[in-house]
């Protein structure tokens, strides 16, 4: 069960990889770097069509991310308040939604490097893997950073961190305003995910 700040409460931890062959040469290292390098194949394989496309980053997002546990997460109280049909339709909708959101943001990419520069362990369970996507062109790294749980024996991404800003405490931010409208309950919610669905752009 998710806490509302449970995931992301931490603590320093020596022994933190901290160069790039350090960092990729760890468990989390390696997994975040494969993560990255096959989400980049798959925007420049220009032999997929976009139904394939997307089949390949639902499949990537299922493998690495615990789903489950950010979903949670981003609702807090309110899932133990929705019935049981509620709380499986809203799990539904979350995955599509991630997947929509995360889809649209790799179309974007060409040409870009990927890198892990340094993992820092947070809990016994957490661990901080910092990378950075260079351009092309030249133009200043994208810093992302990506919270790393092993659960069951394997590690999951359970936040995913751009220049500083965790998507999942910003969403869960945007989630509250709505569920607290609603008093507390998810519905509102759950009409306003179909809608982001069915438009054509987040």
């Amino acid at each position: 069960k998710v806490g509302r700040r449970r995931p992301w409460t931490s603590h320093v931890v020596p022994n933190a990889a901290n160069t790039p062959t350090e960092a990729q040469q760890t468990p989390d290292g390696r997994f975040v770097q494969d993560l990255g390098n096959r989400a980049i194949a798959e925007i420049t394989n220009k032999s997929l069509t976009p139904q394939q496309r997307e089949e390949k980053y639902r499949d990537l997002l299922r493998n690495a991310f615990d789903l489950k546990t950010i979903a949670h997460f981003v609702v807090g109280r309110a899932w133990n308040r929705a019935s049981a049909q509620q709380q499986q339709e809203y799990l539904n909708l979350f995955e599509k939604l991630v997947l929509k959101t995360y889809g649209d943001r790799l179309n974007l990419y060409a040409g870009e490097r990927f890198r892990v520069k340094s993992v820092r362990p947070e809990t016994d369970r957490d661990a901080i893997v910092s990378s950075e996507i260079t351009h092309p062109d030249g133009s200043r790294p994208a810093k992302i950073d990506w919270r790393v749980r092993q659960k069951d024996g394997r590690p999951a991404v359970i936040d995913v961190l751009v220049e500083g800003v965790s998507q999942s405490i910003t969403q869960r931010d945007e989630y509250s305003s709505i569920i607290q409208r609603d008093g507390g309950k998810l519905d509102s919610l759950i009409d306003l995910m179909r809608k982001q669905l069915q438009s054509p752009q987040q």
